[in-house]
């Protein structure tokens, strides 16, 4: 049998979560896996809304990306510069060529701030570990006025994200004893508080419950940095003392340079295929994928499972998995020690209607989970 090489594009969560349970079901004398890319550590970005509020020392949220590949993957330290699919290949750092017969794209996503005018150094985020480090700092400066939580545009990684830490912000005032001199205001950019309907009537209730304000139907256009004022696309404006606004999301470039995405940069896949087009051994999985299903960290996980089971199929034997069919678990906060999970399949939305301390303890122990089970394939 000939040798095959699956070359994974990415090193985050995806790329990692992929080659580690491809590593555990083929046979390696017929199969050589290879990840590319260029980050020397990995951050838990879920451990973002912890982190702020002294929930989580930021040293358990990091690991070294080489301690979390198993031994017999290769890897390539390095960016992917371009992407040839008609030639099977890929050019690592404008120089280096390598073929693959398997190409799995999980380079995930990037923070765009510089879409929205009057971002840089007026607004903040806790979505990278240097972000959510300073605006711990911040907090711990603040001593009341009004708060500005939110999200620039659609889509963003873990979507649930502004919503926990509105409420985690509710916990921390109400701690410190300044809850009283402070507003907390949530801004979302459709016409409901979050994407999924099943969930958005109940976080609206606990928003209306914990006094949190919101304004729906926000679209970020400008922050004017002079008058302190978040503008809308729709025309609408949002004083504040304090942002703490997620900044845009695009894909990556090389995708868009590839000709595999449009301006956004996110991939065109087969929803349950995760392929690209008409190319059977070309997949996109996780944040790099166009699917708003997919922008939950574990819609990477389960996607990795069904295709790391799809290619052991073909190249080492074994049975053919069916198509992936859009499985998510997500973990979130909902402050005063409770959680609450959306579990959800293609075509069956999640129940979301009630959270629980078993929910809010699952979520707080999610990065020990992932370093040790999930993102070595164990599970």
């Amino acid at each position: 049998m000939n040798r095959k090489s699956v070359v994974i594009v990415g090193d985050g969560a995806a790329g990692i979560i992929f080659a580690n349970k491809l590593s555990k079901i083929t046979d390696r004398k017929v199969v050589d896996i290879t990840v590319i890319g260029p980050k020397k550590t990995h951050y838990y970005k879920p451990d973002g809304i912890f982190i702020p509020f002294n929930m989580r020392n930021y040293r358990q949220s990091v690991k070294g990306t080489n301690f979390l590949l198993d031994h017999r993957i290769n890897r390539i330290v390095g960016e992917v510069t371009s992407i040839d699919i008609k030639n099977q290949n890929v050019t690592v750092n404008k120089e280096r060529t390598i073929n693959y017969d398997y190409l799995i794209i999980a380079n995930g996503d990037r923070l765009v701030p510089e879409d929205v005018p009057g971002y840089k150094g007026e607004a903040e985020h806790f979505y990278e570990l240097s972000d959510a480090l300073h605006l711990k700092s911040t907090l711990e400066n603040f001593h009341g006025g009004k708060i500005v939580v939110g999200q620039a545009s659609i889509p963003i990684q873990c979507p649930p994200a502004p919503y926990e830490f509105s409420f985690l912000l509710d916990d921390y005032l109400r701690k410190r004893g300044i809850r009283d001199k402070s507003e907390i205001h949530y801004v979302y950019p459709i016409n409901r508080v979050f994407s999924i309907p099943e969930a958005a009537g109940y976080i609206q209730e606990l928003f209306d419950e914990r006094g949190i304000e919101y304004h729906t139907l926000f679209n970020v256009e400008s922050i004017d940095v002079e008058k302190k004022k978040l503008v809308s696309l729709e025309g609408e404006e949002v004083d504040y003392d304090l942002l703490v606004l997620v900044p845009p999301h695009k894909g990556q470039a090389v995708n868009t340079e590839a000709g595999l995405a449009n301006e956004l940069g996110y991939i065109d896949v087969d929803r349950g295929k995760l392929t690209f087009k008409d190319y059977d051994n070309v997949f996109a999985i996780g944040d790099a994928t166009n699917l708003p299903i997919s922008k939950a960290g574990s819609a990477a996980h389960y996607e990795a499972d069904y295709l790391s089971k799809k290619i052991a199929s073909e190249t080492s034997g074994g049975p053919i998995p069916d198509d992936w069919n859009g499985e998510v678990s997500c973990f979130t906060m909902t402050g005063r020690d409770k959680g609450l999970t959306l579990h959800f399949f293609y075509g069956r939305p999640p129940l979301g209607s009630f959270s629980s301390p078993i929910d809010y303890l699952l979520k707080l122990s999610s990065a020990d989970a992932y370093f040790t089970t999930m993102l070595r394939g164990a599970v």
